[in-house]
């Protein structure tokens, strides 16, 4: 009895000793579960990122990142900033010098007008409205000086109060061409009225006399001059409908806000003169041109070696082939032969374009109405367009001429309107007094870094040339240190350019564009393309410095300039 006892007692405590040991296994295992779930929790992985690119070695260089729109346009310390608005096929440019206040440049403004159509030329089309409102942001509504080169349509059409709301200028600066108060600009610009009113007459008359085509070659010099539909204005003769003075023109007007913009009258600018620009800590403003000659301003094709040819078809030679088109129905034409034959205008002819020719004609004697240089003839036709065309070139011409140095013997920023051959060889006629010392043409030309390309690259406003021959030419542009970082800038659009108004308007000539190129080893910005992905020749050693002083949007190029 007593073993079945110890057998029954000894069995109870190792049941027991075995479910104990089962207990602790299960707290085990469960402290277990409960650290492997905090340290799931703790060990949460986190969202994977995509690893960041490098960028292939031999991929080109990005250009900084554009201002924000409307923010002030400041230069680098002592130097400048030019923005080329891309205003179409046009000038308007926006420069900011250093001042004393850093916050606060100097602000120039030079022109602001395009050739109606040609923005919408562009790949992203800009507004006269925009580029206002644009340059009122980054000025504050206030530019130190505002100028215009000449008084052409694609220079002046966006001046007014509508572009421009509210703008304040501190001076005015026009060319003495200008100025009411000067007799050779008196005399030229009577003469330039003459030449208006009577090619107003001309087109008036070749649209009575069904040269239709010929007609619309003289309105299109003529919108040039008065920057809107030249079939609204009288002439000497000619009364239109619109009965519209010639002295209140678009171009007129537009010169006249901006005048009243500042306080005072404009400064008219003579050729060899120096000025400061106001506000600027040290910037000053060479006059290079018109030249106060007239014959000089007539003067307008390049000769020999400043000449980079061009490929204008012949002219229309005399006794041509009359246009067919006719501004009325055909069925009222009568051929010149049958003009004193026909029953019912045959007597009028004869009156007033009859056959009386007259050579002279003593004073105060009446010349007979029906002399036969009444008449508007087919060569009469080319003539017209041919006056027209040099009165837009002489315009041209007349350009306010301007090389902006940013220090004393520094870096020169070279505008030069539409300047022409004239123009040009003008600027090597003096010096400019500098205190004791003179300033050559030369001098300023080789420190030139930047140039405003003349009329859009067109034949005969740069001077191609040489560099040893005294006179002012590409060539002689950005000598030795200045060379690395010369940049030129074109106003065209060559879309529009091309077709307007024969296919040989190169609006740029090739070899002009070639050249600029090869001169500035690929650093030309131009208003309808993008900045250039590649230097050309020797550019290529400070081809990425010139990437990060460039900018580019739809609606400008910002190109910063250190001193």
């Amino acid at each position: 009895m007593a073993k079945k006892a110890v057998k029954k007692t000894s069995t109870k405590k190792a049941k027991k000793k075995t479910a104990a040991k089962k207990a602790a296994k299960k707290k085990v295992a469960k402290r277990k579960k409960a650290k492997k779930a905090v340290k799931k929790k703790a060990g949460a992985k986190k969202p994977k990122t995509a690893p960041t690119k490098k960028p292939p070695k031999n991929s080109a260089p990005v250009p900084p990142p554009s201002p924000a729109d409307g923010a002030p346009l400041i230069p680098p310390p002592g130097g400048a900033a030019v923005r080329m608005y891309r205003i179409g096929h046009g000038d308007c440019f926006l420069i900011a010098f250093a001042s004393q206040n850093p916050a606060k440049p100097a602000y120039v403004m030079i022109d602001c007008g395009y050739k109606p159509g040609s923005p919408n030329k562009l790949k992203k089309p800009t507004t006269a409205a925009a580029i206002g409102k644009h340059i009122i942001d980054s000025t504050n509504g206030f530019v130190d000086v505002a100028i215009v080169t000449h008084e052409h349509q694609d220079h002046v059409n966006a001046l007014t109060p509508t572009n421009f709301p509210g703008l304040k200028v501190g001076k005015v600066w026009f060319a003495w061409t200008e100025n009411p108060k000067d007799d050779i600009a008196n005399a030229l610009r009577k003469k330039f009225k003459d030449r208006l009113l009577g090619l107003i007459d001309a087109r008036a008359s070749l649209m009575g006399a069904g040269h239709s085509k010929d007609a619309e070659d003289v309105e299109w010099y003529l919108e040039f001059e008065l920057g809107e539909d030249v079939g609204k204005f009288n002439g000497q003769q000619h009364a239109a409908a619109g009965g519209k003075d010639p002295a209140k023109s678009v171009n007129k007007v537009a010169m006249k806000f901006l005048a009243d913009c500042a306080p005072g009258d404009p400064e008219y600018l003579y050729p060899h003169k120096v000025l400061a620009v106001p506000e600027a800590a040290s910037a000053r403003a060479f006059v290079l041109g018109p030249p106060r000659e007239i014959d000089k301003i007539d003067d307008l094709d390049p000769e020999g070696a400043e000449d980079f040819g061009h490929g204008f078809g012949a002219a229309k030679g005399k006794g041509g082939d009359a246009p067919k088109g006719l501004p009325f129905p055909r069925r009222h034409a009568i051929p010149m032969g049958e003009m004193f034959k026909d029953p019912v205008a045959g007597a009028f002819f004869k009156e007033r374009y009859g056959s009386v020719d007259v050579v002279d004609v003593d004073d105060g004697r009446e010349i007979p109405k029906n002399a036969t240089f009444r008449r508007m003839t087919a060569d009469d036709a080319a003539d017209a367009a041919t006056l027209a065309l040099a009165m837009n070139n002489a315009t041209n011409n007349a350009s306010l001429v301007l090389a902006f140095e940013l220090s004393k013997g520094g870096k020169v920023l070279l505008f030069v309107g539409d300047a022409q051959a004239g123009n040009w060889r003008s600027w090597s006629d003096d010096e400019w007094e500098d205190g004791n010392s003179k300033v050559k043409v030369g001098d300023l030309l080789g420190r030139t870094v930047l140039y405003k390309v003349g009329h859009h690259g067109s034949h005969n406003a740069t001077m191609k040339g040489s560099a040893a021959k005294g006179r002012a030419s590409l060539a002689g542009m950005a000598q030795g240190k200045f060379a690395n970082e010369f940049v030129s800038m074109i106003t065209a659009v060559e879309a529009w350019a091309h077709q307007k108004p024969k296919p040989a308007w190169n609006h740029p000539l090739p070899a002009i564009k070639t050249a600029l190129e090869d001169k500035c080893g690929g650093r030309v910005l131009q208003t309808d393309s993008p900045i250039p992905t590649k230097p050309v020749g020797e550019g290529a050693a400070g081809w990425q410095a010139f990437l990060d002083r460039v900018t580019e949007t739809p609606l400008y190029f910002d190109l910063k300039i250190d001193p």
